[in-house]
């Protein structure tokens, strides 16, 4: 009996060893895959911080990252995507210049063997099937944060009419124009409130800060505007600066801009806590990159993700500006 007591317990630590190394094994699983990344306007500071994040986490984790960068060329995407294809990389995560043009080039990965995850920008519905999955922010949340904390500004400032101007990022499709249809799904039960000039900025500071000084122009002989929603805080900096340049002042009260954001970036909390910036919304590029990192590491070591991963968001102001500092500092 001893001995059957001894063989047993070997079988049973034998057999839990191999558990263990299975276990080991799979959770190895992920290193030394090489990850092709695609970003989209790399020289944007969300982008940028996003990348550094996601290459830095991917490392980390022993994924062997590749990023190819792009300037919104949907077809210069699409011929990255092939070239990655043809070298045999393990997975394709894209951020997409072009939620549609970009379809083709996945099938094309699908047909390949491919696996692709979907990063930030979305992709057009019905594709389903072309990605494993897709991770992004609540980005019709972030739009309708943007147009309530204009509706809460004016009711502030004591105005029961205003004039607000848009300052947009690209809004061909994508996140750009997720928001906007939030924003004016919202204002739309606000008749009073007149949205009178929405312009694409595509998420460039520069292009924002002209872009608001002629806005500022041409609106001076009808009073001027209420408000303005930038989409991106680097954009509300810009709008701030041009509205300084035009002896414009700040702030909720009556004869004074109201700037709202709609995703925060290092210079949110300074500019909020001084009261040029009423408004923002958390949208961590550090965080997004990282969590879309360790989704790759998780689905080659053998775990099921979600169709769809939305992170939320949340309304940034002055009475809760320290709390999301560290989310926009980056």
């Amino acid at each position: 009996m001893k001995t059957l007591r001894t063989t047993s317990a070997s079988v049973a630590l034998g057999a839990l060893g191999i558990i263990v190394s299975l276990t080991a094994a799979n959770a190895d699983a992920a290193a030394g895959k090489k990850v092709a990344y695609f970003d989209t306007g790399p020289t944007n500071p969300y982008v940028a911080a996003q990348n550094k994040s996601f290459i830095s986490r991917a490392k980390e984790l022993g994924l062997v990252p590749t990023q190819f960068d792009n300037e919104y060329d949907p077809a210069q995407q699409s011929q990255q995507l092939d070239d990655a294809i043809a070298r045999k990389f393990d997975l394709l995560a894209v951020m997409t210049a072009s939620q549609s043009a970009i379809v083709p080039a996945l099938v094309r990965a699908k047909k390949a063997g491919v696996p692709v995850v979907i990063m930030n920008n979305g992709i057009k519905a019905g594709v389903e099937d072309l990605y494993i999955t897709e991770v992004s922010d609540d980005n019709v949340k972030l739009g309708r944060l943007g147009a309530e904390a204009v509706l809460q500004a004016l009711k502030e400032g004591g105005r029961d009419q205003a004039k607000i101007a848009l300052i947009t990022g690209a809004l061909a499709e994508g996140v750009g124009k997720t928001r906007l249809e939030a924003i004016n799904a919202v204002l739309k039960n606000h008749p009073e409130v007149k949205v009178v000039a929405t312009e694409d900025a595509f998420w460039d500071t520069a292009k924002s800060e002209t872009i608001a000084g002629q806005l500022f122009a041409r609106f001076a002989p009808q009073g001027g505007l209420d408000a303005v929603i930038g989409w991106a805080d680097n954009q509300t900096a810009a709008i701030i600066r041009a509205a300084e340049a035009a002896h414009i002042p700040l702030g909720t009260g009556k004869g004074q801009l109201i700037v709202v954001g709609t995703n925060c970036t290092p210079d949110t909390v300074a500019l909020i806590k001084s009261g040029k910036e009423y408004a923002s919304g958390t949208q961590a590029p550090v965080k997004l990159g990282k969590l879309s990192a360790e989704l790759i590491a998780d689905y080659f070591n053998g775990k099921t993700l979600p169709k769809h991963f939305v992170a939320d968001v949340h309304a940034i102001n002055k009475s809760n500006v320290d709390t999301w500092a560290a989310d926009c500092t980056y």
